[in-house]
């Protein structure tokens, strides 16, 4: 079984999960409530070292309460207009993290400031792991 950052990949898909992945194809993975990371099977073309380590940046970030203090940017915003992100701030510092983390180029162009709690964020993920 595979893991990242030292989080397991759960490959049985629970009857939610399922449902809900074969609705949203564009959804490659998810920091699965149980701790456990998930993939979604009706996903084409799943880069998942990179969803993997994405959904583990949220992992980590959720068990330890991290609320990140700082700014994000009109751009975006704007580039997350429409999602689950949009009315949850602390959600969308979050997933611009990880997917900075994950090296996922839709984080958009990042701030120093989103940098350094990359950095932070990185340094905890692999200290975890050792």
């Amino acid at each position: 079984m595979a893991d990242y950052y030292g989080y397991k990949v759960r490959d049985t898909l629970y009857s939610g999960e399922n449902d809900y992945f074969r609705k949203n194809p564009h959804v490659s993975g998810m920091a699965a409530q149980d701790g456990n990371i998930i993939f979604n099977p009706y996903s084409k073309n799943v880069n998942f070292d990179a969803v993997g380590n994405n959904e583990a940046s949220r992992l980590w970030m959720r068990e330890n309460n991290v609320v990140p203090k700082f700014n994000v940017t009109d751009e975006q915003k704007a580039a997350f207009r429409g999602t689950a992100y949009e009315n949850d701030e602390n959600a969308l510092k979050h997933t611009i993290l990880a997917r900075i983390i994950s090296g996922d180029p839709s984080a958009g162009k990042i701030t120093p400031m989103q940098q350094t709690w990359a950095n932070w964020l990185s340094d905890n993920l692999n200290k975890r792991n050792k």
